[in-house]
């Protein structure tokens, strides 16, 4: 099962977090976090007016304790984020924490923010949303079906048929995966 680190904005919007987390509840990767991650999470929805603060504390309180078991502690990484080369002090920490949380694939939409030649001597890789569930959907993909199905299935407020949350999933940005998942569906 891979080991992943996704960046603060592939969290945007929920669908997409949703989806990242749930593959994680079924097994089919790991995604490791942490507090750093949740924190900047927290500030940049709050500020963008898509929660409250005190939504967003719950969810990532939600997050903190149900996947307590893969959050990557500030001490096992804050040694790695002076050798992390990247523009953005908040980028180096998120790939410290991935090189420390034994990631294989840091997820994100700023390509160009992870130099994936800095990553390479820690075996992490560097990858877009899109390419990264198009990927897992061709190795995995009767599991990433029932994830969406389970997801479907959870939908209470509003309920939402596996089609809205593939349609929800290409308005974030998703739309290869999307299109995807809409052909696998239609051979069923």
């Amino acid at each position: 099962m891979a080991r992943v680190f996704v960046d603060t904005n592939v969290l945007f919007p929920f669908s997409l977090m949703d989806l990242m987390l749930t593959l994680t509840e079924d097994a089919v990767h790991t995604m490791v976090w942490s507090d750093r991650l949740l924190d900047e999470w927290e500030r940049v929805i709050v500020r963008e007016r898509r929660r409250t603060a005190p939504v967003a504390a719950r969810i990532s309180a939600v997050i903190r304790e149900f996947f307590a078991d893969t959050r990557v502690p500030e001490e096992d990484y804050k040694y790695l984020i002076d050798w992390m080369q990247g523009p953005d002090p908040d980028d180096r920490h998120h790939m410290a924490a991935a090189v420390a949380g034994g990631a294989e694939t840091l997820i994100t939409w700023n390509l160009a923010d992870f130099p994936a030649s800095a990553l390479r001597p820690y075996r992490l890789t560097v990858t877009g949303p899109d390419d990264y569930l198009c990927s897992l959907l061709t190795q995995h993909p009767a599991e990433v079906m029932a994830v969406l199905a389970r997801m479907s299935a959870r939908k209470r407020r509003p309920p939402m048929a596996v089609p809205e949350i593939v349609d929800a999933l290409d308005g974030a940005g998703v739309s290869v995966f999307a299109a995807r998942v809409r052909a696998r569906m239609a051979l069923r």
